[in-house]
């Protein structure tokens, strides 16, 4: 650790840098050419797609044969001396609309099972020439298709194999081989049609390594058994031309340039020939990136020496880029520190005292703001005692004595309440509110209404401790508020109960009112976001609804629920779900 310190202290002026960037600009140049060479001369040595490429199209090959076997065994099925065959001649010979749909049905279900062994197997049926449509599953076949457009391979006893095309059904998307034979039913002249898929791409994925990019691209051909294209997956072989290739060898495998292209070919056992046709310039690409890397290395050690002078530059030039952009942005107000480690002891010393300098002046800022906010304070108090509510209290108690010296009870009884509400209200009784203060005031606030509307109330609670847990101030009377001002008017009856949900963690309490109940109009604009207009407008409604749920929010942090349930003539149902803290002691 001591010995990494030490060098990290020699390297920190710029005369030593210098030497170090360019002993390592030396070092990397030498290495890399070393290491390049050995990779490409490794990569020669490992080379062996001729041989990928002869073992993918050997497979390909063999996977298809076998495709084009099994559609020959389905064929023969479907023929008149088949048993798929007899069955359609009895299909053809029935009279009985009953036993025809029988017969059809099926014919259909023997058509899926004579498949059902090949998942490869899409499709197979009868074809109507004259009517120009399958016998059955008419409705699987694509628009406008044509079962003679599918390139010939090869064909015997008037059965041909055909060579890779698109399908003719529905349920299928990819490249297909088919069997189109014809027979006579009856002396009908009918098709049979077999198709099975062969996805090329996703066999060459599982089969080789060709599909990367980094190695090969690969076209693929398909020749008939007088060598004519019938399939191209590149534009430059058009199909119909004759692709000419020398004899094959025992194993009927060709290999040779061609063209332009290095091609590889595989002549089944049925006859058909199936080609990989690679660009020469990929087929070359090893020795052709040997070459190239002696080249780029030779270029790269011209463009590290250009960089090493730049980088040698932009040692000196952008610390000072750097210290001129903090000068600006100080003279322009920030004077946010920003902190700096360029590794250079001179740049990173002088950026650490400016940073200093700006700290100081931000600080010597900081202090004069708590100043001018201390100073507004103080004037907002002044005007705030100005109108000072112990004055009204005083007053109505000083009523209130009055009103017990001449006997006034219900006089003395109001103001008693009022003054509670008050006193509450101000934050003057009982500092902490809780469950048991609101319940406290609520009463009183109950007591006051009652003195002027003719209602009832019907409180219900439940004693626990919970009640002594802290809550927000002036929690339910907005609520019973608002339950006699747009629910009951005058007269009516409020329900409000209150206990605990131990179970699920809940403190509920719900306000319910018999009066007239609430529109949809009425609901939304209890639930809109508060806007307090001075003129007294309706705007204002709802303003005590919405003072609860935004000081639930800020005390219960989203934890709290309230819901408002209600229907005209039929009242209104208000229910809070607060959670119930743990520990209520």
């Amino acid at each position: 650790m001591k010995m990494l310190r030490w060098k990290r202290k020699r390297l920190s002026s710029i005369r030593q840098r210098l030497v170090a960037i360019i002993l390592m600009v030396t070092i990397v140049s030498l290495m890399s050419l070393v290491v390049v060479s050995y990779a490409a001369l490794h990569s020669m040595e490992k080379n062996k797609t001729e041989a990928t490429l002869k073992i993918s199209l050997n497979q390909m090959t063999e996977h298809m044969d076998e495709a084009y076997y099994s559609m020959i065994r389905i064929t023969q099925q479907m023929k008149e001396n088949g048993f798929i065959g007899a069955l359609l001649l009895d299909y053809m010979s029935q009279k009985n609309t009953y036993y025809i749909y029988k017969t059809k049905r099926k014919l259909s279900d023997e058509l899926i099972n004579v498949s059902f062994p090949n998942s490869s197997v899409n499709f197979a049926s009868y074809y109507d020439s004259l009517n120009h449509k399958c016998l059955f599953d008419e409705n699987l076949m694509v628009p406008g298709y044509d079962l003679l457009d599918a390139p010939e391979l090869v064909t015997a006893a008037g059965d041909s194999l055909r060579g890779l095309s698109a399908t003719k059904t529905k349920k299928s998307n990819g490249l297909v081989i088919s069997m189109l034979g014809q027979d006579s039913y009856q002396d009908k002249q009918l098709y049979t049609y077999v198709e099975m898929n062969v996805n090329v791409d996703e066999y060459l994925e599982q089969n080789s390594n060709l599909v990367d990019e980094n190695i090969v691209p690969i076209d693929l051909l398909q020749l008939d058994t007088r060598q004519i294209i019938k399939y191209s997956s590149n534009g430059s072989f058009i199909t119909g031309e004759s692709f000419n290739l020398d004899s094959f060898n025992a194993e009927k495998m060709y290999t040779g340039m061609k063209n332009g292209y290095f091609i590889v070919a595989k002549r089944s056992e049925i006859g058909y020939i199936n080609v990989f046709a690679v660009q020469e310039k990929y087929y070359r690409k090893e020795i052709y990136q040997w070459r190239n890397r002696i080249f780029f290395i030779l270029f790269l050690s011209t463009i590290m020496l250009y960089l090493s002078v730049l980088t040698i530059y932009r040692l000196i030039c952008r610390p000072l880029q750097l210290f001129g952009q903090e000068i600006e942005q100080a003279g322009q107000g920030n004077l946010e520190a920003a902190e700096y480690e360029l590794g250079i002891a001179e740049f990173d010393q002088l950026l650490k005292q400016f940073g200093n300098m700006k700290g100081q002046i931000r600080k010597l800022l900081e202090e004069v703001e708590t100043e001018e906010k201390k100073r507004s304070k103080i004037e907002v108090e002044k005007l705030m005692y100005k109108i000072n509510p112990h004055f009204l209290l005083n007053t109505l108690n000083s009523v209130q004595w009055m009103a017990q010296i001449n006997k006034q009870k219900d006089i003395s009884d109001f103001l008693s309440s009022l003054i509670f509400l008050l006193s509450y209200n101000l934050g003057k009784q009982d500092g902490i509110a809780t469950f048991r203060s609101e319940l406290e005031f609520l009463k009183k606030y109950v007591n006051l209404q009652k003195m002027r509307y003719d209602f009832e109330v019907d409180i219900q609670v439940e004693e626990g401790d919970y009640l002594d847990q802290p809550t927000i101030r002036l929690l339910l009377q907005p609520l019973v508020e608002n339950a006699l001002r747009h629910g009951l008017g005058e007269t009516g009856k409020v329900f409000i109960s209150l206990f605990q949900d131990e179970k699920k963690g809940y403190i509920v309490i719900t306000i319910k009112d018999n009066g007239k109940g609430l529109t949809l109009e009425q609901l939304e604009k209890l639930n809109r976001p508060f806007q307090y207009k001075s003129d007294g407008s309706v705007e204002n409604d709802g303003v005590g609804l919405r003072y609860v749920r935004s000081m639930l929010e800020s005390f219960y942090g989203g934890r709290a629920f309230l819901t408002i349930n209600s229907e005209l003539e039929k009242g209104t149902k208000v229910t809070l779900l607060l959670p119930l803290e743990e520990n209520n002691d």
